[in-house]
Formats: C-alpha cells, structure tokens, sequence
C-alpha cells in the first residue's frame, strides 16, 4: 500500500514537469522550420554583402604584457600545461580583420622532435556582444601535404574544411594535455611520415606560418567554390554556395546539431584506431594525460617509498608545485592481510601576478599503480583569483595558499600506523566485520601531519580512525 502510494505521489509529482518539457520541445521543432526559412532569406543577403575574409590576414606579434587579462590566463595555463610535453612558445598575436567584429588572441606552440604545432586561442567580441571563447588546436602535416588538426572549439565551422585538411573537433576534451594526447596517438596508429619543415619555419618567422596556413585554407575553399575572390577589394566573399552553407550551418536550431555532428564524427574515427575519447572528459582528477611503467622488480610499501618516483615527474611537470597529501587506496588479499593498491599524490602549486593583481592556482595528482606497476599524472585543475584593487591584492597575498606535506625522517609511515589503525577500527567494529577503503595523509588546519585511516562496514556505515603522523598515536576513531 505504501509502496502504491509512493509511485501514484511520484506521477502526480513528476508528469506536469514532463508535459512541460515536451511541450517546450513540440513548439521548438513547430517553430524551427519558419525559423531556418527566416535565417536563410535575412542571413544570405547579408553575408553575402557583409562578409571577407582577407587573403592573406596580418597576425601582428606581440608580447605577453599586451594581452588582455582573460586572454592571457588562457594562453599561460595553456603554455604551461604543454611545456611538461616538450612544446616550445613561439610568439604570441594578435589579428583583428581574421573574424567579423572580434579580435582573436594567438599564442603558437610546437613540439619541434614529433613535428606538431598548436595554436592556443582567445575569441574577444567587440562590446561583448558574444561570451568570449577560448580553443586549443593541435595541427600536424604528413610530408605529402595533407594536414591532420584536431581541437577543441565549441563552435560549428560555417564551411566544411577543404579537401587536404581532416579536421577533428572534439568540443567536450577541455584540457589541453588530454586533446595533445589524442592527436598525437592518432598521428602514431596513422603510421604515415610527418613533415617537420613548419614546425622548424615556427621557430625563424611564425607570423609567416600563421600567415600561410590561413593562406593555403582559403585558397583551397576559393577552389572548391565555398568562397570566390573579389577583385575590387582584394578579399574573399562567400559564394552563393558558401553563403547558403555557412547559414544554415550557423542557423538556429542547426548549429548545436552540427556541433554534436562533428564530435560523434571525431569520436568514431579515433574509436576505429582504439583510442576513447570518453577517458579524456569530465572532471580533471579523472583524466589520465601521462602514464609509464614503473622498473621492474620495484617494490614500494610506503608513502616515502613512492614519493621517490614521483617527485622528479612532479618537478618536471610544475616546478613550483608542493605536495598537498597522500591518498593510498587500501584492501585485503585472499588471506585477510591488508594491502596496498594505489598511491595518489596530489600537488599544488601557484603563481602571483602583481602587475595584473592574479594569482592563480594549479593542481595535479600522479598514481602509482602497484597492481599495474604503473605512473600515472592526471590533467592539471586551474583555479584564478583577481584583485580589484591593490588594497585587495595585499589582502589577497597575505597568506600563501599552500600547506605543504613534508615527509621527514620523523613521518611514522603506513607501515607503522596501519597495524594500530586495523586494531582501533576491529574495536570499532565490534564483532562486525569491515572492508577497508583507503589511508589519507594531509596537515590538518593548524599544519600537523595526520593519517586518517576509513574502512565499512557490512551495513555500509562508514568507519574512521585519526592518528598523528609524528607520534602514531590514536587521536579519534
């Protein structure tokens, strides 16, 4: 009877929100067909009126304190991010005639042994008029000309692309490592020869580079028809094709379609090659951007036992990262003993930017994988805080963000403290059994190193026992 109430509350609850969503969704296909017709007839003439593109675009270069605010946090978490792959910072520019009433920010990267160039963007709209957009593409050309790009833009193109270019697009991989991961595993399965004469030109005269790439893509579409040339400007126009083309590819309710279209279209060919994108989406503690074996034979049973192999890995990726804590994922083998799976060490560094009054913080974890005998690094968190003024940025720099776990020869190690926290959690328990789940350690809010050990309980309770990492001494649990 209660369970036949609870389902008639749940309809009465539940079925007006679900006839407003299909009703909303029945008025928005009635009225998309009037609405396309609309876009087709208002926006054609207009691009065909308004639209160029310049044959030849002028990236004017740059330096790094001309970037606007927004523009330069992009690229600088960018750059940072590629440099533990080896990419090179080649120049930073600026365009202004590239798109319609916005200016777009360059930031243009190489990795010059692997022949990958990359371009990190910044999208600005005159007077806001759109919300600013940020993209990472990653572009390699094989030596017979073609081009393989992939990134990351979460805008449809208003033409398809030309004919030597295969363009990836893969709007849900936020981070760049993780989108550098993807293309560079697809050049690898491709197994064709790669070109490193841009990547080489980059480092000479990278305005050129950028200059022809552009150059080369509109020549192609000029073409192929999606553009003509105008001869009394000098510029390229949209055909009547290409007109109609780039409407209905930006129209409502088509562009979100066309989006998703290239993204199922990307997702499909690196599926073919073995390679899911789904790994390298969400949240950035759970993409995995760098992963090696560990030696053979290496046997590691505490937290200062592993930090040995992460702590040059961490170096490398962030110079002036510090580790934060230690999270070491706990079981029991076929004999009841506890045993260790997984060793998490998350680091976190940060920077402060005076002359722009930014400070801006960045986080990763590396694993070690003792079942797999493998090193892990996850994509890096980026946080940023700044000031409005310089009153608030004195503030705001006062204290340092970071609590930084030192582990020295006085650490009472997992080794140690795991036998006594098995013992309080079995007189936790009482009679009932427990499984355990991990061993934390981190510096409490006054600064002093703690173990907090977690197990559960056959009803699903959960079961915690707090040492002093200094002492091993039981404080709770």
């Amino acid at each position: 009877m209660r369970r036949s109430l609870l389902s008639l509350l749940r309809v009465i609850v539940l079925l007006p929100s679900y006839t407003l969503v299909l009703v909303v969704r029945l008025l928005k296909w009635l009225i998309a067909p009037l609405a396309l017709l609309l876009q087709l007839l208002i926006g054609v003439p207009l691009v065909l009126l308004r639209i160029r593109q310049p044959l030849r675009p002028r990236f004017v270069p740059i330096q790094e304190t001309d970037l606007p605010d927004a523009a330069w946090i992009e690229l600088t978490s960018t750059a940072e991010a590629l440099a533990a792959d080896g990419f090179v910072h080649y120049g930073d520019f600026r365009c202004d005639g590239l798109i319609q009433n916005a200016v777009l920010w360059l930031r243009l990267l190489g990795q010059p042994e692997q022949g990958i160039g990359a371009v990190a963007a910044h999208i600005e709209y005159v007077a806001n008029a759109r919300p600013a957009q940020n993209y990472v593409e990653f572009a390699t050309e094989f030596s017979d000309g073609r081009v393989l790009s992939t990134n990351n833009l979460n805008l449809p193109y208003s033409l398809p692309a030309p004919d030597y270019l295969a363009r990836l697009q893969l709007k849900d991989v936020w981070e760049p490592r993780a989108l550098y991961v993807l293309h560079r595993d697809l050049i690898a399965a491709l197994a064709r020869p790669v070109s490193l004469a841009k990547v080489e030109r980059a480092a000479c005269d990278p305005a050129v580079l950028l200059a022809d790439s552009y150059a080369r893509e509109i020549e192609a579409l000029i073409v192929q028809g999606w553009l003509r040339l105008d001869p009394n400007t000098g510029a390229a126009r949209l055909s009547v094709e290409g007109a109609i083309a780039g409407v209905w590819r930006q129209a409502w309710p088509l562009a979100s379609l066309h989006l998703r279209a290239a993204d199922r279209y990307a997702r499909r060919l690196l599926a073919e090659h073995d390679l899911d994108v789904e790994a390298f989406t969400g949240a950035a503690p759970d993409i995995l951007v760098a992963r090696q074996s560990l030696p053979a034979q290496t046997l590691i049973g505490t937290v200062r036992a592993g930090y040995e192999h992460v702590r040059l890995l961490a170096q490398h990726i962030d110079p002036q990262a510090a580790l934060e804590s230690v999270v070491v994922e706990l079981d029991r083998d076929a004999a009841g003993m506890a045993q260790m799976l997984e060793f998490r060490y998350t680091f976190l560094g940060y920077a402060d930017h005076s002359r722009r009054r930014i400070r801006r913080v960045r986080g990763f974890d590396i694993m070690l994988d003792l079942e797999a005998a493998t090193l892990a690094v996850t994509a890096m968190e980026r946080q940023f805080e700044q000031a409005s003024d310089e009153a608030v940025w004195a503030e705001l720099t006062v204290d340092s963000p970071l609590a930084p776990l030192r582990l020295g020869p006085w650490l009472h190690d997992l080794d140690r403290v795991l036998p006594t926290a098995l013992t309080a959690l079995d007189q936790h328990a009482g009679a009932g059994r427990h499984a355990l789940e991990s061993a934390s350690l981190y510096c409490d809010e006054d600064g002093a190193p703690r173990w907090q050990v977690v197990a559960w309980t056959e009803t699903d309770q959960p079961l915690t026992v707090t040492l002093d990492a200094r002492s091993g001494v039981v404080l709770d649990g």
